[in-house]
């Protein structure tokens, strides 16, 4: 079967075994909940943090198997987001510019969606074909429009209490508070943890302001976990808190000054943790590296699906997971917002090296949403008024050294560039070999320039529109075709009747259907635009 084109044969792939432990004992056909919050780096109290108040969280964790080394493919939503639902690194799918659909792209662009390989699939169309109803509540931010045929329900209200009787569930829910604007939003509110009480990383100067909005982070991931807990109660009081695993991750690094889309763990690293039905392997706690690309073909191989060849992550758990741990973790920096830069990184346990492509652009980015965090006026008030210290300045300088290297252990907080020091020779040739090698197996798009990568994707910079869906009968069966290389069909039989459950179903194999019904259907291909609607009545 060739699994980067051929969804149909998912159904093939037999009985829908999930492993949960190092054994890989199959659980029978778990549902699987996803709880993704928003900007937190893992400042949770089962992460060692000293004044975070997360009880619902530390306890998921004591249930459950923690991960240590978790890492985001960039610092920054929307492009961390692609990765999520592809199992794809941004810059080899077009999704590395932040924000493709701004209406003040340069040299003529147009707003754009990413449009990856016509292999390339949300990964939910897979556990769709394989018999599970999907639910996202409700961001996508893909980079690219969420297509029709990615989810059972993709909305505010979307539940897994929706679904038909007796269907598995994979569900999303996305939290804000824990999110960037919430520092300001929120400014005024009570806080559970005291100012005087915070620990300032030595990037951040110490006085009243700064403290202010770290105590505000702190006090909305304290009202995120209880959020947290109303989703999980909601399980329990449906009895299926022992029939759902449970994952709960944050889509980057946290939300403050040089933490969001930066390329370093402060806006990489994030906490991520797996409860699985009956608190197997309660306690847990893995250092193993993982990527967001990774994430995708776990989820399909937690529900005893095998993951499409062309996806670029590895299943780090269930029936498929690989048996040869990750060495490495890659991210890249390109354009944020209006602040253009082109910047790589590949991780290790112990080290990191940064290749900047661009050196003579400053190491900060004058991204104008942050100037409503009061410390980030507060710090660009200090710099310019020579009152920061060297490890303050350091995310200020100017100009950046064409490499940067790291030694974690000692400098977690990569404030050291110690690339000449010949101790780490050795280590900083292998790292570099290792990124090169990364970004020449991935195509990576991030070193053409942003209108060279949309016509390569959107010729002349129109968008492609998929073709119409072709609808042919065959022993009283539908199949539906589109000549559109990777799109996929969505389709409703007798589309305006009011039955329980009607919905866009997701095609993968002929269908059945009375006479005198009506078939309607859809195509799309992520990135392109969806065809426009055909209707078949049956004989």
């Amino acid at each position: 079967m060739n699994k980067t084109n051929n969804i149909t044969g998912i159904l093939a792939l037999g009985a829908f075994l999930g492993g949960c432990d190092t054994e890989q004992q199959p659980i029978d056909r778990p549902n699987i909940l996803l709880i993704t919050v928003e900007d937190i780096s893992p400042m949770l109290g089962c992460y060692g943090d000293p004044v975070a108040k997360t009880p619902v969280l530390d306890q998921l964790a004591k249930d459950g198997v923690m991960f240590t080394n978790v890492y985001a493919p960039m610092g920054v939503c929307a492009p961390a987001r692609a990765a999520l639902i592809t199992g794809m690194y941004p810059t080899s799918i077009g999704a590395n510019n932040m924000r493709t659909n701004r209406n003040t792209l340069p040299d003529g662009i147009p707003p754009y969606e990413a449009t990856p390989p016509s292999e390339v699939k949300c990964y939910t169309e897979y556990l769709r074909a394989s018999g599970y109803y999907t639910t996202n509540n409700s961001k996508t931010d893909y980079q690219f429009k969420s297509p029709i045929t990615a989810w059972d329900e993709n909305s505010n209200k979307a539940h897994w209490r929706n679904r038909p009787e007796g269907m598995p569930f994979f569900s999303i829910f996305n939290i804000m508070t824990s999110h960037e604007s919430q520092i300001w939003d929120r400014a005024n509110d009570p806080v559970v943890i005291r100012p005087e009480d915070v620990i300032l990383p030595p990037y951040y100067p110490d006085n009243e302001i700064v403290r202010r909005d770290l105590a505000r982070v702190h006090s909305n991931n304290t009202i995120m976990d209880r959020e947290v807990g109303e989703i999980i109660q909601q399980l329990k009081d449906d009895g299926l808190y022992d029939k759902t695993i449970i994952v709960f991750y944050s889509d980057h690094g946290g939300p403050l000054p040089r933490q969001k889309r930066e390329i370093y763990d402060s806006g990489l690293h994030v906490p991520f943790i797996i409860r699985f039905p009956g608190n197997k392997l309660a306690g847990t706690v893995t250092d193993e590296l993982v990527s967001f690309v990774d994430i995708p073909p776990t989820m399909l191989s937690l529900a005893g699906i095998e993951p499409p060849d062309y996806m670029q992550g590895q299943s780090f758990w269930g029936e498929y997971k690989t048996r040869n741990p990750r060495e490495y973790i890659f991210a890249a920096r390109d354009r944020v917002d209006g602040e253009y830069d082109i910047r790589r990184s590949v991780r290790d346990h112990n080290y990191r090296l940064v290749r900047n492509f661009r050196p003579e652009v400053g190491a900060y980015q004058d991204v104008e949403f942050r100037y409503n965090i009061a410390m980030m006026l507060e710090m660009l008030r200090l710099r310019d008024a020579g009152q920061l210290n060297e490890d303050q300045m350091y995310w200020f300088r100017t100009s950046k050294q064409p490499e940067e290297f790291y030694d974690l252990a000692n400098d977690p907080h990569e404030l050291n560039n110690v690339i000449d020091d010949p101790r780490f020779a050795d280590d900083v040739v292998r790292l570099r070999v290792a990124l090169g090698n990364w970004m020449t197996e991935i195509d990576d798009k991030g070193l053409m320039t942003e209108k060279e990568l949309v016509w390569s994707m959107w010729p002349g910079g129109i968008q492609p529109e998929t073709t119409l869906p072709q609808i042919k009968e065959s022993n009283k069966k539908l199949t539906l075709t589109s000549v559109t290389v990777g799109a996929s069909i969505a389709y409703m039989i007798n589309k305006n009747t009011h039955e329980p459950h009607k919905r866009w179903l997701l095609y993968y194999e002929p269908v059945a259907v009375n006479p005198g019904d009506t078939i309607s259907a859809v195509a799309i291909r992520i990135g392109y635009k969806q065809s426009q609607e055909v209707n078949f009545v049956m004989n």
